[in-house]
């Protein structure tokens, strides 16, 4: 920092300047009044020996110019009192003078004309200092008239140099600057010490001052004083202790407010008036798969690539009213999305938009599958019904008394009265599996052991196919599970893997280890499935050949059943099938 700029040596040099100039007004009237003192003492000295001599000179020796007695007179008092001493008659003519030869006073000009006698001549004292050509100095003369009876006899007139007082101004003018200087020397001392009291807290107030323009609320200024300037760092201390206290109160609640923006389960977009983005939230970072660091400051068209959303900001900003829309995306997402838009104002201007887009895909998904499982059940619950309501009208009307026919109706009817049975059966274990309410009863199994049950009671509808089933489960594999929904999940897959097998077909069940889970697969020589239907088998009700599974007594459910148990027990359930040469189900339990 500059000197000249620093408040501390500012204030310095102007206390420095008001002692100057309030010394030098001081010494300088001082000085005027002690010249004027001394010159009037040196005046009044000369008065009085003025009169002394006045005395001793008779004004009949005037009248009769006695001048060898009047210069005999005045060179002697000249040598005592150090002055020039000049007898002057009424005329103005010189009679004598001390500093003058007689024959210089003849010759002398007449001094009717100066100053101080011709005060003199009219009775009172005359003064005057003026250069003296003949002494070549500034000379004091002082003139008092010389009185007779008759008047003014003449004058007397002493003349002292004025250099005496000059020679003595001097030494008190050296007197006084002197004191001056050392009175300058004390008060700049005593003017550092004190501006530097005021300024250590001054400075340290700037410090603080700083660290809280940096964002530093945590500096304190420390000062133990009752002054201003006590009073300043105080309200300083409380200033950046409430600063400290709001920037925290501040943070804390941004926090809370990232934390729920960015958790939010909703899209957040936030764009500014002129529909460029100003933030997203993760959400709409996953769902478009963009980086919210490359989309701010970007026109909304640039990031996300939908002109349906893009016109519901335009809307926004410039009606300046609430929109709400559902929008089904195909480019840049296949989604289906509830988006809700709302204008951002600041002091009654429009300033952005706010859009909150909810991503219900999975709800739509989830109302058409409950729209079709509805339609299923009731096509599969209508099926049968419409069947025995049909034969029990038959057997009403007359063929229960047909004896050859009637056994063959009432078998019929009890075939769809069991079809029914099991669909129902199928639909609240269904039902049960994807409750939260179910709890599984976990324990020790052997797969191997539990599969072998299973096998004997496909045994008889195996023979008659001719089909082959090979348990290849080693009896050294253990899992802990509910037995009874494993056991169901072999009877599902093992029911399908005879069911829709070929004649003297096989039926190979084996099991191997990945990633710390054990993958059993039940793999078949059937007819297969083709390509376009994998994705879907394990939905409810859904067929392959629909007419044969009916035929066969399946329900459309007993795969969805076994996903659901699979998942329940942390496992993963998968097929891999080809047309005309069989399939493959798996499924994986951790060991």
């Amino acid at each position: 920092m500059q000197f000249y700029k620093s408040f501390k040596y500012r204030l310095l040099f102007s206390y420095v300047a008001i002692i100057l100039i309030a010394f030098g007004f001081t010494a300088f009237f001082l000085d005027k009044q002690l010249e004027n003192h001394s010159l009037q003492d040196l005046k009044n000295s000369i008065i009085t020996q003025a009169r002394l001599i006045e005395n001793q000179i008779p004004p009949e020796s005037l009248k009769k110019e006695n001048t060898a007695n009047l210069e005999a007179l005045v060179k002697g008092l000249s040598l005592r009192n150090d002055s020039r001493i000049t007898i002057i008659d009424n005329q103005g003519r010189v009679l004598a003078d001390s500093g003058l030869s007689r024959g210089e006073v003849i010759n002398i000009e007449n001094h009717a004309s100066r100053p101080e006698v011709k005060t003199a001549l009219m009775g009172l004292t005359g003064d005057n200092i003026r250069y003296s050509a003949t002494l070549k100095i500034d000379m004091l003369y002082v003139a008092l008239p010389i009185r007779a009876k008759e008047g003014i006899a003449g004058i007397i007139r002493l003349a002292l140099p004025v250099g005496n007082v000059q020679s003595m101004m001097s030494a008190i003018r050296k007197t006084i600057v002197l004191n001056i200087f050392l009175a300058l020397c004390l008060a700049l001392i005593l003017a550092y010490v004190l501006i530097t009291s005021i300024t250590r807290p001054l400075n340290k107030i700037i410090n603080a001052s700083r660290r809280f323009a940096e964002g530093d609320f945590s500096q304190r200024v420390y000062y133990d004083s009752r002054d201003e300037i006590g009073e300043l760092a105080s309200t300083l201390n409380r200033m950046a202790q409430d600063m400290e206290n709001k920037i925290k109160e501040i943070e804390a609640q941004n926090q809370q407010l990232k934390t729920i923006f960015q958790n939010m389960v909703e899209g957040i977009i936030v764009t500014d008036k002129s529909g460029g983005i100003v933030s997203v939230n993760q959400a709409i970072e996953e769902i478009f798969s963009i980086a919210s660091r490359k989309a701010k400051g970007r026109p909304f068209l640039e990031v996300i690539r939908n002109t349906d959303m893009a016109e519901i900001i335009r809307v926004v900003l410039e009606e300046k009213r609430f929109f709400s829309s559902e929008l089904a995306l195909v480019y840049p997402v296949q989604k289906v999305f509830q988006v809700n838009a709302s204008p951002l104002f600041e002091k009654d201007r429009i300033n952005g938009c706010l859009l909150v887009i909810h991503d219900i895909s999975e709800v739509r998904r989830l109302e058409n599958i409950r729209r079709d499982f509805v339609a299923n059940v009731s096509h599969e619950l209508k099926t049968p019904l419409t069947s025995i309501k049909g034969f029990v009208e038959t057997l009403l009307e007359g063929a229960l008394e047909d004896k050859e026919n009637n056994r063959s109706f009432l078998k019929i009817i009890q075939g769809h009265a069991e079809r029914l049975d099991s669909l129902v059966n199928d639909l609240l274990a269904l039902s049960g599996l994807e409750s939260k309410e179910m709890v599984l009863a976990k324990e020790e199994i052997s797969p191997a052991h539990e599969l072998d049950e299973i096998i004997a009671w496909f045994s008889s509808l195996a023979k008659k196919k001719g089909i082959a089933i090979e348990n290849e489960l080693s009896p050294d594999i253990r899992l802990k599970a509910d037995k009874g929904r494993i056991r169901q999940v072999f009877t599902n897959l093992l029911d399908n893997a005879v069911k829709f097998n070929k004649e003297k077909g096989s039926v190979r069940i084996y099991a191997e280890e990945t990633g710390g889970k054990i993958k059993i697969s039940v793999e078949d020589s059937g007819i297969g499935i083709p390509a376009k239907d994998i994705p879907r088998i394990f939905e409810r009700f859904y067929r392959v050949d629909k007419a044969r599974s009916r035929e066969l007594g399946g329900t459309g459910l007993g795969l969805s059943i076994v996903k659901h148990i699979v998942e329940l027990h942390g496992g993963s359930v998968g097929v891999e099938s080809t047309e005309g040469i069989g399939s493959k189900f798996w499924f994986t339990l951790a060991k």
